[in-house]
């Protein structure tokens, strides 16, 4: 054969990875996409707020000659507005993006950290190891989450960083419990049993073979607990026991203005707009991301 036959003779068609399928997947779902859409453009204006705000979001009012620039409604200079500092609006909801954004991932991730590792022993081990970690999670489901979190936070003082823990805390036995689930469905399979009979250890045979495969839920999880984790750490603000002034941050700004919401609506309607639209996109991502992940969805809507 010459080297032109095998030039044109066509090549085979590349293996295709469970990786790139589920990026493909991903891609072709509306929802994920329409997500990930709002998540990028929440980040993008938390990354660039030095860049694309007018105003520094601590500077106030008394800059300005009689406070003239304090509750001033939207306008070519203040496109949202101003509060009644005369800071502008829309400075401080490009900033309070970088602090809704860090407390969800950061409250996510304590929470995954802590919930992956003890649903995992539960689920592997099993017998006494479960039935205790198990019902210490059943402990902690029996209260209301905001409730709880509250009691962290009045326990731990009044700060942004304690309301992050106290969110993350909160979402331990959610993540544990998903995690479980998934590691019993796995441990039964015949893979499982395969390496055990191998001589795998069972810190391998959990870390290097069960937890791969029981990672879909979390991820589903975890994609829609970074707005649930926004909106409980909002509702903290609101209540004085989250963020604290001057920081920018969505559920103080509502708290702050919540006595001029009939007088002045861009005061409250700003920064919820801003709380709807982040916890959306995060929604989206998720009922996305399940569709996508779950077979038994991947004939579902698009």
């Amino acid at each position: 054969m010459s080297a032109l036959d095998l030039a044109l003779q066509p090549r085979p068609a590349a293996a295709r990875s469970p990786q790139g399928d589920a990026m493909r997947r991903v891609r072709a779902s509306r929802l994920a996409m329409a997500g990930l859409g709002i998540i990028g453009f929440l980040t993008f204006c938390a990354i660039a707020a030095p860049w694309i705000s007018i105003q520094h979001p601590d500077a106030d009012g008394i800059w300005s000659a009689f406070m003239r620039d304090a509750k001033q409604p939207p306008s070519l200079r203040h496109w949202m507005g101003t509060d009644k500092l005369g800071r502008d609006l829309a400075s401080r909801i490009v900033y309070g993006a970088r602090t809704s954004l860090l407390i969800g991932v950061t409250s996510v991730s304590l929470a995954i950290a802590v919930g992956a590792a003890l649903g995992a022993v539960a689920g592997f081990f099993g017998r006494w190891v479960d039935a205790v970690i198990m019902r210490l999670m059943d402990i902690m489901l029996a209260f209301p989450s905001l409730l709880l979190a509250l009691g962290i936070v009045a326990l731990t003082g009044p700060r942004l960083l304690n309301a992050m823990l106290a969110v993350g805390i909160v979402s331990i036995p959610t993540y544990a419990r998903i995690v479980r689930a998934s590691v019993l469905a796995e441990v039964g399979k015949d893979y499982v049993t395969a390496s055990r009979a191998l001589g795998a250890s069972p810190m391998r045979l959990l870390l290097r073979h069960v937890m791969p495969n029981a990672l879909a839920p979390l991820i589903v999880a975890a994609s829609l607990g970074i707005g649930t984790a926004i909106l409980e750490a909002a509702g903290l603000g609101f209540l004085g026991l989250g963020a604290q002034p001057p920081l920018a941050e969505w559920g103080l700004m509502l708290a702050d203005n919540r006595q001029s919401m009939t007088s002045f609506w861009w005061l409250v309607t700003c920064p919820g707009v801003a709380i709807m639209l982040t916890v959306l996109g995060f929604n989206l991502l998720g009922d996305g991301l399940r569709d996508v992940l779950d077979p038994r969805l991947r004939g579902g809507r698009r």
